[in-house]
């Protein structure tokens, strides 16, 4: 398998800051549910401050502390892409993986009800895509 690929934020300012547009958030939930809608987008904009906006996403992480969370088995990483992703079909959406991300990178669908995150929408991810201010880099592990 080759090196597991992530998403990764640019800190270059001012050039690529995040300017909190949420153009990523829309995308996002597009790809995957085929509507716009920040809620159900597996990338969210937060505010920390007076006008400085950071994207949360998760970061694949190589031991992940949400898939040990996971009494059901449905956060696994996709051998093919190397992202980790959640099985829709087994999750119960208890939050266990919620608490355990130290990324605060997973949320429950609003009506679905069950936990929800970055999956690097098959290998090709579309915040990366449509971010204008390009704040978002797709790369090797570790690059």
């Amino acid at each position: 398998m080759s090196m597991a690929k992530r998403i990764v934020l640019v800190e270059d300012p001012p050039l690529k800051t995040c300017v909190g547009c949420r153009t990523c958030e829309l995308a996002c939930s597009f790809f995957h549910e085929k509507v716009f809608n920040p809620q159900k987008s597996r990338v969210q904009v937060i505010r920390e401050e007076l006008a400085i906006s950071r994207p949360i996403f998760c970061v694949q992480c190589s031991d992940p502390p949400c898939a040990a969370a996971c009494s059901q088995g449905a956060i696994v990483r996709n051998t093919k892409m190397g992202a980790v992703i959640i099985v829709e079909d087994l999750c119960t959406g208890c939050g266990a993986c919620i608490e355990a991300c130290p990324f605060r990178a997973i949320w429950l669908h609003p009506e679905k009800k069950i936990a929800i995150k970055c999956d690097l929408c098959g290998g090709l991810p579309v915040c990366i895509k449509y971010c204008p201010q390009r704040v978002l880099l797709y790369t090797e592990e570790g690059g």
